[in-house]
């Protein structure tokens, strides 16, 4: 496939013209973050990804949303459609799966809406991706980062007790399941066949990197604390759902 034949999603902003980089699609779900919306439109227009690269974007909008990120959102691209009937993160991923496949790039990433994770922690994916890895996650606790400031004891212990329980459920270590940040070739994104709704995604992603024997690798990434408006995620009612679908993926 000639992927610059099927190219046809657009950053609005026109010094997105490098042509030494591959053409990558972030996916972006959104329910009320115009805050962290205007910190990574800010964040975007600093980082590498902004003068050395084809991006294409496609956001999709809760329709519960009441603030202003639809505007923000079409700042970044014209690329922006409403989640009508279906509620949830994986739900608003699997729409906008089906809206990239219609006009794949070679590369897919998935990225939180709330301005935790940063587009050099983008860069650094795409930079995987190229060298031959077919799934790459950004982890917050690798290395040397501080990546937990910011972060209530309990996500930590839940993210580190899920993340074991899914490396050995799929005998692959994974130090973050739950995070924010995924990076896919256009080949393994193909073989997902997502099902799920909610907070579950990174859960089954991780079950159908086994199923499908992808090559996955976790990279350090740097995190800091969501800017603005109130995480989605329900600690013990979304912790539980994660963990079932960990088992039965």
């Amino acid at each position: 496939m000639n992927y610059s034949d099927v190219f046809t999603f657009k950053v609005k902003n026109p010094l997105c013209l490098g042509h030494d980089m591959p053409d990558v699609t972030i996916v972006i779900p959104v329910k009320d973050e115009e805050v962290g919306l205007k910190y990574l439109l800010e964040d975007f227009e600093n980082s590498k990804l902004f003068n050395n690269d084809q991006i294409s974007f496609i956001f999709v909008i809760d329709s519960r949303t009441s603030d202003k990120s639809k505007s923000i959102a079409l700042k970044f691209s014209d690329n922006v459609v409403d989640q009508y009937d279906t509620f949830g993160k994986g739900s608003a991923i699997i729409q906008a799966i089906s809206i990239y496949e219609k006009n794949p790039t070679p590369y897919i990433i998935f990225l939180d809406a709330d301005g935790s994770y940063s587009f050099n922690g983008v860069y650094s994916i795409i930079q995987q991706l190229k060298s031959g890895q077919q799934v790459v996650s950004g982890s917050r606790f690798l290395n040397s980062y501080p990546n937990s400031l910011g972060m209530s004891k309990l996500h930590i212990f839940g993210n580190k007790f899920l993340s074991r329980i899914s490396s050995i459920k799929n005998r692959k270590n994974i130090t973050d399941l739950c995070t924010g940040l995924w990076g896919f070739t256009f080949e393994s994104a193909s073989k997902l066949n997502l099902q799920s709704s909610g907070f579950d995604l990174e859960a089954e992603i991780m079950g159908k990197v086994r199923i499908e024997n992808l090559q996955h690798k976790e990279i350090s990434i740097k995190w800091s604390e969501r800017k603005g408006g109130k995480s989605k995620l329900r600690s013990f009612k979304d912790g539980f759902i994660i963990l079932f679908r960990i088992i039965r993926t």
